[in-house]
């Protein structure tokens, strides 16, 4: 398998229709996946939801296409707030994978 890392498509407004106006003014930051394929989590049982930091450029998941693996990153440090999606379920370009807070520890 060869693990490739490309800049990933962040989304730091939310769909008022979606999720709601107010998360954004909260330092939430939906990370979405930057391309079609399986999700697989890093490793499975490490992101505990709110109970885990995550540094800039830190992988927080991969998005596997066929033999390649794509490395989904943090922008910047924060805690894993939720985790949207199970570990081998397909996903779309720009669907959201992880919830982030932003701020300090």
């Amino acid at each position: 398998m060869r693990v490739q890392s490309q800049p990933r498509p962040i989304s730091s407004e939310i769909a008022p229709d979606s999720m709601g106006e107010s998360a954004a003014g909260f330092g939430f930051l939906l990370v979405v996946s930057p391309a079609a394929g399986r999700l697989r989590r890093l490793p499975t049982a490490r992101f505990h939801e709110g109970d885990e930091w995550v540094s800039p450029g830190q992988a927080v998941a991969l998005v596997e296409q066929g033999s390649n693996l794509i490395e989904v990153k943090s922008p910047f440090e924060a805690r894993v707030a939720g985790v949207l999606v199970r570990d081998g379920e397909p996903v779309q370009p720009g669907q959201p994978l992880v919830w982030l807070e932003g701020g300090g520890r």
